[in-house]
């Protein structure tokens, strides 16, 4: 029986303060290593660009009218009035990293899109007998 009391014991309390570090670490570990969220992988483009055009269309006009975007397609003169106002807004409508065009008969508004896109989505809406297209994209 004497030879069971010379053995030496880890006190109880250092491991569980090592057991304690251990899943610290694991946590901190895992916060490290886990792929950042940008946001756009869960965004969906053209939910994007639907919700766009609407704020957008939502809008109340530079020059006159009852929206940004009918007084955009009202005329050349009038797309005129609206093109930087709209430009403006659909940049601040957009989350970072993400860029857009409206289209209208009567011109365009925004960079044009690159010939290699990640992610890419597009809405249309009528107003009146105009077709306004916005196209968003991810580079």
């Amino acid at each position: 029986m004497s030879e069971s009391a010379d053995r030496g014991q880890l006190a109880t309390s250092l491991v569980e303060a090592v057991v304690g570090a251990l899943l610290v670490l694991a946590v901190v570990a895992g916060f490290l290593w886990a792929p950042v969220d940008d946001g756009r992988a869960d965004a969906e483009p053209d939910r994007l660009a639907a919700d766009a055009l609407a704020v957008l269309h939502a809008e109340a006009p530079a020059g006159s009218g009852r929206s940004r975007l009918t007084a955009a397609c009202r005329s050349p003169a009038s797309f005129a009035t609206e093109r930087a106002p709209l430009r403006a807004r659909l940049e601040a409508v957009l989350p970072p990293g993400a860029f857009g065009r409206v289209a209208t008969p009567h011109g365009s508004v925004g960079p044009p899109a690159p010939t290699t896109v990640v992610q890419s989505g597009r809405a249309r809406l009528d107003v009146g007998p105009c077709a306004v297209t916005l196209r968003v994209w991810f580079p």
